[in-house]
């Protein structure tokens, strides 16, 4: 007899342990997740930048879990790869809007397929976090979801031209993409470069994205380069074709000075280009050289944290990609702390647009209702590629 009434009591006590642990797994509100969805080209010709940028992310996010979450709820990143296609790109953005949960989505990278994500996050009514600048004609929209992190086409070109005019430049070629923020890079860096009578001569000579061998193109520019006494090449471009822009440059003996966009401020760069980008200058974001920023710059001791806690975890350092991925999780933990509780969709966007100087990596971000870009020319630098490595260029004039 008593041992069947011990049997009863531990039956008992295991059915109220498993109904508690099931009470758990379900979640008070205090651990149920905020989630973020993620929709980027993980696969692809801008894998390598994707994947930076997502080990960054997860970093971040492991970091502010492991302090106990946001009030109490751990951060939660949802994760698809679109393979740099435009119809997962889309079927990905509207899995996201459908969970309920997911109360703002990041990405995707590619220029071309940001019109579609910000069209279906105006719609859906859900934040979307676009990691580079998006073609100029749907940014002039003034959608009220879409924010940019990176800087935009217009400050970047507003750099170049301060670079040009530093260096003397009064002539330059420039070799854009065929994709709306190349040419939307080509094309400012033209109208600024003329308001300071510098002329930018814009080949009908462009790329793609995927080109692995630009040496047709370049061939057909060389004589423009010889016989208009250029001053400057300007690649007008992001990812692999940069570097490989430069080695098919150098194997043809053109020795012309190389300008770049921010985006060869990327690890990779210098690792796909090796000693043909040497000498490579551009403006960029400060995460790029963490330790030779200034003493009294606000955001140096952010980015030195940053960039030594990726070395200790992935063994590379900080870099334009992946500051990005440290201010687009840390806005996101801003926004989520000074929304209205329980948070909604709707009190996170509102919460983001009002961001205020927020030290980030990439700079110091302001949001307003007529503001979804957030920074300005001040919080990029000048940079040189020199002995392999990324190197300040101090033009205080310019600065």
């Amino acid at each position: 007899m008593r041992i069947f009434k011990n049997s009863i009591i531990i039956i008992i006590c295991l059915f109220f342990l498993a109904f508690g642990l099931s009470c758990k797994s379900s979640g008070p509100e205090g651990y149920t997740p905020y989630k973020i969805g993620v929709n980027l080209e993980l696969t692809g010709p801008y894998a390598n930048i994707t994947k930076t940028l997502v080990m960054a992310m997860e970093m971040e996010v492991e970091r502010i879990n492991e302090m106990g979450g946001i009030n109490g709820h751990p951060l939660e990143l949802v994760i698809e790869d679109n393979g740099f296609d435009l119809a997962k790109v889309s079927a990905n953005m509207l899995k996201f809007t459908r969970d309920k949960n997911i109360l703002a989505v990041v990405g995707p990278f590619e220029d071309n397929f940001q019109a579609t994500t910000r069209d279906i996050a105006e719609k859906e009514q859900i934040t979307n976090i676009v990691v580079c600048p998006s073609n100029p004609r749907v940014r002039d929209l003034n959608q009220k979801y879409a924010f940019n992190i990176a800087h935009s086409d217009i400050l970047v070109s507003e750099k170049l031209v301060d670079l040009c005019l530093a260096r003397g430049y009064k002539k330059i070629l420039v070799f854009p993409g065929n994709w709306p923020l190349a040419m939307s890079l080509a094309q400012n860096f033209k109208r600024l470069a003329a308001g300071k009578r510098i002329q930018a001569i814009i080949s009908e000579e462009t790329h793609k994205p995927s080109d692995i061998d630009m040496t047709p193109q370049l061939i057909k520019m060389k004589p423009v380069i010889e016989s208009e006494n250029i001053d400057a090449f300007y690649a007008s471009t992001g990812g692999p074709p940069g570097p490989i822009i430069c080695k098919n440059m150098r194997t043809l003996g053109i020795k012309t000075p190389i300008l770049g966009t921010h985006a060869f401020g990327f690890g990779f760069i210098i690792g796909i280009g090796g000693d043909a980008v040497e000498g490579v200058e551009f403006p960029t974001g400060k995460p790029v050289v963490p330790y030779q920023l200034d003493e009294n710059d606000p955001i140096r001791k952010t980015i030195i944290d940053f960039h030594e806690r990726m070395l200790v975890k992935y063994k590379q350092g900080a870099e334009q990609i992946s500051g990005h991925g440290y201010d687009i999780i840390w806005l996101i933990h801003d926004a989520i702390k000074r929304s209205k509780k329980p948070v909604t969709r709707s009190d996170f966007r509102d919460a983001f647009e009002s961001t205020k100087d927020f030290k980030g990596c990439t700079g110091i971000y302001n949001f307003s209702p007529s503001d979804h870009d957030g920074l300005t020319k001040k919080d990029m630098v000048f940079v040189r590629i020199q002995d392999r490595k990324f190197n300040r260029i101090k033009l205080p004039e310019f600065e």
